[in-house]
């Protein structure tokens, strides 16, 4: 059995008419999507990196512990079959902030975190969280972090993650495992501050290259998995990524007192708040990738250029930076803020990348700086401006530029623009099956998003999302796996509803994604993608126990989806096979006593009983119905 398209909208619109009509529904405030966010009676924070402020903790967040949207594990993340395996992310395409990339794309994200913006922790007293995730087939994922204040002015946090899973085919065992150590601190006398980050990540992952025939899973309803062949039997892929960063603030300026006599027997309060600070980055990485295949003549690749008995492909790259900045802080009085702050100065960086007897060394020297506009009036929107350009080095005439005005409660508008030149993997390679020396320009992304959302009477929240994502040049890997700049723009356009409805005892959540590609595009996206959520959602023993049961559907559209290349570690465009067109059901379970949360899911029900389309990534069958099983504690003391 095979959905159309107009089918399944129509039984979407159906389902979720009915989830309204009997009450279904989720409490949600909107920003970038619909989510809960009900208020925990303990306060613990974090902030991000650009949230720091050296005279006070800038702007923070409130850590939560809701139940509601706890069962998600990795929605719209298809991966090659197992977890902690490399995952596309089917998504209008990010601009990433930063420079120079680490070596290319890379598709381990889960585990890596490479976020522009680092996370940081603000708890009054010891805060461990520890989460576990259980599947079939050894899946294991397991997250801890211990984040612990010294004082007022100083907190360390320990983060570690693991992953592995011998997953449902051969070949697929994944072993990775992150360790994150951060914390920052603030001399008394707010003269001085620190935030530091520590970051160790290996990654192990046997590959696969996919199953060696697709009508094997397609057209045979009893199969053991385990004994379905597979284009590799000795290839395997390891990474290891090693980072530290320090930021340190010097503040200077006209300082403010704040002044509290009560008496006599009393001392005076004083408390600083520093107008400005010199601000200096430094920061080390460095990363390895090993590519190892001992029967290279297996037949998966149809090129050997050098060894025959195996293949050994490495690249390697290291980066040392530096960056000096003054600051204007947002924060010059207890509870009174500029309108205007920001910061503006010097970035360095160097770094040498090698892949075989390919060595390229590169120096940068940047412009960097952020305005913000922040107002507490009510009608005047928040604004802020980000922006770095290298005018010497390796990336000269690169550039990063955005823009965001808008109001958390009603609506954001943002605008970027990058102009990059091409990653090492794209100019360079020397390996076993692969390999080119490409001259290529210099690719521009424009990005232009608008957010809109609306509370009605409490019950109803809905929000409209517009997006354009512009890619003048882009280079991408072709149907040979091949690198090649496409001459001349592809466009993207995103069209997004976010419904949320809640009564007392049952909610319902839709996410409906319309994309919109250019002819001819190297960006593949489905046309549709839905994602809807309906539950019930009760208190009960006295709101002792909070219980959610529920179910979840997704989506995706027919299309042709990326292709993987283990060699690479890279994703490259097919136009061969169509995949999608296919609803993952998945019931779910979850349960919060205080500080623990538990969720069951029946992941993927349906496998099986409406076709066996559900392989989202060529040759790659996503895993048949599975039982996970989670788990999350917070100790707060």
């Amino acid at each position: 059995m095979k959905f159309k398209t107009k089918d399944f909208i129509i039984f979407l619109l159906f389902f979720q008419t009915a989830g309204a009509t009997q009450g279904f529904s989720q409490s949600a405030s909107i920003k970038k999507e619909i989510a809960s966010v009900p208020v925990d009676s303990t306060k613990f924070y974090f902030f991000k990196e650009y949230g720091f402020d050296a005279g006070v903790i800038g702007t923070t967040f409130l850590i939560q512990n809701s139940l509601d949207g706890f069962q998600n594990y990795r929605v719209l993340h298809p991966n090659t079959g197992n977890a902690g395996a490399p995952e596309k992310k089917i998504t209008l395409p990010q601009i990433s902030k930063t420079i120079f990339s680490n070596r290319g794309n890379t598709f381990f994200l889960p585990l890596l975190n490479f976020s522009d913006d680092k996370i940081f922790y603000k708890t009054p007293s010891p805060y461990t969280k520890i989460q576990l995730i259980l599947g079939q087939k050894q899946e294991l994922n397991i997250g801890i972090i211990h984040a612990h204040q010294f004082g007022d002015n100083c907190n360390v946090a320990l983060g570690f993650n693991r992953i592995r899973s011998a997953g449902f085919y051969q070949r697929q065992n994944t072993n990775n495992t992150n360790v994150n150590l951060n914390g920052w601190y603030r001399s008394p006398g707010r003269r001085y501050a620190l935030v530091a980050d520590l970051k160790w990540t290996t990654i192990d992952v046997q590959e696969n290259g996919g199953i060696a025939n697709d009508s094997d899973f397609l057209f045979r309803n009893q199969l053991d998995r385990r004994v379905v062949a597979v284009n590799l039997y000795a290839a395997e892929t390891r990474q290891q990524v090693r980072s530290a960063w320090v930021n340190q603030y010097w503040a200077f300026g006209e300082v403010i007192d704040t002044l509290s006599s009560f008496g006599d027997s009393l001392p005076i309060s004083t408390k600083i708040f520093p107008n400005y600070a010199i601000v200096h980055n430094v920061s080390i990485s460095d990363e390895s990738y090993v590519y190892q295949d001992d029967n290279p003549q297996s037949g998966f690749y149809p090129i050997i250029f050098k060894d025959s008995i195996q293949t050994l492909d490495s690249t390697n790259h290291w980066k040392l930076a530096n960056g000096l900045w003054i600051e204007r802080f947002q924060f010059y009085k207890e509870g009174q803020s500029r309108k205007l702050f920001g910061k503006v100065g010097l970035r360095h960086e160097l770094g040498t990348v090698s892949n075989d007897t390919i060595q390229t060394a590169y120096s940068n020297i940047l412009i960097d700086g952020i305005i913000n506009f922040n107002t507490s009036k009510k009608n005047i929107p928040e604004a802020n401006v980000t922006a770095w350009t290298v005018f010497n080095g390796y990336n000269k005439g690169d550039y990063f530029l955005s823009a965001r005005i808008g109001k958390d409660a009603n609506y954001e508008f943002v605008a970027e623009q990058k102009k990059q030149r091409p990653d090492f993997i794209y100019s360079h390679y020397s390996g076993n099956h692969f390999g080119w020396v490409n001259d290529f320009y210099s690719s521009t992304q424009t990005n232009f998003s608008l957010r809109g959302w609306k509370t009605i009477n409490n019950i109803v929240v809905i929000g409209l999302v517009g997006g354009f994502h512009n890619y003048n040049m882009p280079i991408y890997f072709d149907e040979n796996k091949i690198p090649v700049q496409f001459s001349g723009s592809a466009n993207a356009l995103l069209g997004q509803l976010l419904l949320s409805v809640k009564t007392k005892k049952f909610k319902s959540s839709t996410n409906f994604t319309y994309n919109k590609l250019s002819v001819g595009s190297p960006i593949r996206l489905p046309e549709f993608i839905v994602r809807e959520s309906v539950y019930g959602d009760f208190c009960i023993f006295k709101n002792a126990l909070q219980l959610q049961v529920g179910l979840d559907a997704t989506y995706f559209s027919a299309y042709f989806a990326d292709a993987y290349n283990p060699n690479l570690a890279q994703f490259y465009i097919q136009n061969s096979n169509v995949v999608g067109n296919y609803i993952f059901l998945s019931p779910w379970l979850s349960i919060k006593i205080k500080p623990v949360r538990v969720f069951v899911k029946a992941d993927h029900l349906n496998a099986g009983m409406m076709g066996r389309n559900y392989i989202i990534i060529p040759h790659y069958p996503q895993n048949d119905f599975v039982l996970k099983f989670g788990l999350a504690w917070v100790f707060n003391d």
